[in-house]
């Protein structure tokens, strides 16, 4: 992944990432289908049977998420579209067309959140099918310079393709959680109940991979998540030429502490800053890169 300030098109930028999604599909799709196939094994299906199971719910569930995924994302966060006959929503709504104007895009549908807390994200699978949320917070808070820095920011996500390999992940990272979690109570019924008759090597890399499967598949997507903010919020600054806008909007991000977040933190990495904790500093849990290097690298452009 580039550093935020190499000199990237948007053209190279949108091709890297669809190859990237790709990729990280690929991955969360042999996971789901290795926690299904031991699933299977923990049940004592056959393998062969097992193997054609596990194939088909990981393609059916994977085409599922991919087809619902932006009204499961919208859901997740209890998001409304924006009402035009709000003032302040309505100006919104012209905020996001002069940045899709700007971007050369088709203009997503504008949501917004019913949060006091300053925030906003993008979704979606196509910039023709895209969606961008705004919180009432920032709505109320932050100055137009600001507010255009944000949007200018997810709308970057949107040219970039960005939003589409997140917003279809949440749902299989999830999906895998609950598998996982569900083969380790079969395996405890199955290796502690009536029927010992398990192989014990079965069960050490059952056990092993059913744990790891779920915090793989987290990392993979945080990792990501955390790089392609620095990305965003650079070519979000080529959109509004004012990197100092949103910079100003993430220092009162980062002074204002999350009080107020709606909806489920499965949707946390999509945001433009955790709406459950900004952290300052670095971790491999963090959604996010830390807010003061997002906002040293903006102040020095």
């Amino acid at each position: 992944m580039p550093d935020a300030h190499e000199k990237v098109s948007f053209p190279e930028q949108i091709a890297r990432n669809k190859r990237q999604t790709v990729v990280v599909e690929g991955i969360m799709l042999l996971i789901l289908f290795a926690v299904v196939y031991l699933v299977g094994a923990i049940l004592g299906t056959p393998p062969v049977v097992t193997g054609v199971l596990a194939a088909l719910v990981s393609l059916l569930y994977v085409g599922f998420t991919y087809a619902n995924a932006t009204s499961t994302v919208l859901l997740a966060a209890e998001a409304r579209p924006a009402n035009p006959a709000v003032r302040e929503e309505k100006l919104l709504q012209y905020k996001v067309e002069e940045m899709a104007l700007a971007a050369g895009l088709p203009v997503p549908q504008v949501y917004v959140q019913d949060s006091r807390d300053i925030n906003a994200f993008a979704t979606g699978l196509a910039p023709e099918k895209s969606v961008i949320c705004v919180t009432r917070g920032a709505i109320e808070q932050l100055s137009q310079e600001e507010l255009e820095g944000v949007i200018g920011h997810e709308m970057s996500h949107v040219a970039n393709y960005d939003v589409r390999l997140a917003t279809v992940t949440i749902g299989v990272v999830g999906a895998i959680a609950m598998l996982a979690e569900i083969g380790l109570r079969m395996l405890w019924w199955r290796g502690g109940g009536r029927d010992r008759k398990v192989n014990p090597a079965l069960l050490v890399v059952a056990l092993a991979a059913l744990i790891l499967a779920p915090l793989v598949s987290r990392l993979v997507y945080l990792m990501l998540s955390r790089r392609r903010e620095y990305l965003a919020d650079a070519t979000g600054v080529k959109l509004t030429r004012n990197p100092q806008g949103l910079a100003d909007a993430l220092e009162k991000i980062k002074g204002d502490l999350p009080d107020d977040p709606k909806g489920s933190r499965t949707a946390a990495g999509l945001y433009i800053a955790n709406p459950w904790n900004h952290l300052s500093v670095s971790s491999v849990w963090s959604t996010h890169p830390p807010l003061d290097e997002r906002i040293r690298r903006l102040r020095a452009m």
